[in-house]
């Protein structure tokens, strides 16, 4: 855990803390644990950090983000109860850029701008989970699900990604349920010259003659379709086996479709490389 709260209720990140000016009473960031924690200074190489010592209360409660590991969805949800928290008592934030243009097949580069990209991938690819720094670019699905899956969530909260045309915005709003995807696109929130991820769960595939029509599972009512268009079948190999009833993250640019008066929401997508699978833990009752 990079941030902790302080006993006069703002936060201070590891990297600052002191205990002679901000004190030894400071807890888990979490509204639903706030667990007192203690300060472990750098060593050997490692990176401090605060931590609970698991004795009497200085343990983290369920329903807390560090509690245990999460999975892909409920370490989203937790990033965006906390960024708003954590923007506005001024943690510093973390810039990351955005570039998906390597997963597109019609995406061509001259051999400077591959060699240059492929040195940007091995200095900003994403590391190792005990890693308290976040990558400095996003460039693939995976990318972002391997970044939700094994980074603690103060460290996810702290970025702001830059989608072009100098706009940032926090990652929860760059990485959206299906519901929220349809909402904000309808609604007029979202940039219309930026794609998005979206996720969820794979119910139903429809082949056209020159079309394929993966719709997800209907969440509220909304529904929600990625179009395959028959030119870029030869860079998708997904059978419906494969698809069919997974969750997945998926990547591109949403458009509205309103045929018969119903307001759709769909991704066009081109490839294997717009989507990756995700892994949801099983809810204990």
């Amino acid at each position: 855990m990079q941030t902790a709260l302080l006993n006069n209720g703002s936060l201070v990140h590891a990297n600052e803390y002191e205990q002679d000016t901000h004190g030894s009473r400071i807890y888990c960031i979490d509204k639903n644990c706030n667990a007192p924690v203690i300060f472990v200074p750098s060593h050997e190489g490692s990176t401090p950090h605060f931590k609970t010592t698991g004795k009497n209360d200085s343990k983290h409660q369920k329903g807390c983000g560090f509690y245990e590991p999460m999975d892909f969805v409920d370490s989203l949800e937790k990033v965006s109860e906390y960024q708003k928290d954590l923007f506005d008592k001024g943690v510093k934030e973390t810039i990351i850029k955005v570039n998906m243009n390597r997963i597109d097949p019609e995406y061509e580069t001259n051999s400077t701008q591959t060699e240059n990209e492929s040195k940007d991938k091995k200095e900003s690819e994403v590391k190792i989970k005990d890693e308290n720094k976040p990558p400095q670019s996003i460039s693939s699905v995976k990318s972002v699900v391997t970044l939700l899956t094994s980074y603690e969530p103060d460290v996810i909260s702290s970025i702001l990604v830059n989608i072009g045309g100098g706009r940032k915005i926090p990652l929860s709003d760059l990485v959206l349920n299906q519901v929220k995807a349809h909402d904000s696109l309808w609604n007029g929130l979202l940039n219309p010259n930026s794609g998005y991820f979206v996720y969820g769960k794979v119910k139903k595939i429809t082949n056209r003659e020159k079309v394929k029509y993966i719709n997800f599972e209907s969440i509220e009512g909304i529904t929600f379709t990625l179009v395959l268009f028959q030119k870029y079948w030869k860079h998708f190999t997904y059978t419906e086996a494969q698809l069919l009833d997974k969750d997945v993250l998926v990547y591109g640019n949403l458009r509205k479709n309103d045929y018969n008066e119903k307001q759709q929401t769909e991704m066009l997508i081109k490839s294997d490389n717009y989507i990756e699978f995700i892994k949801r833990k099983i809810k204990q009752e």
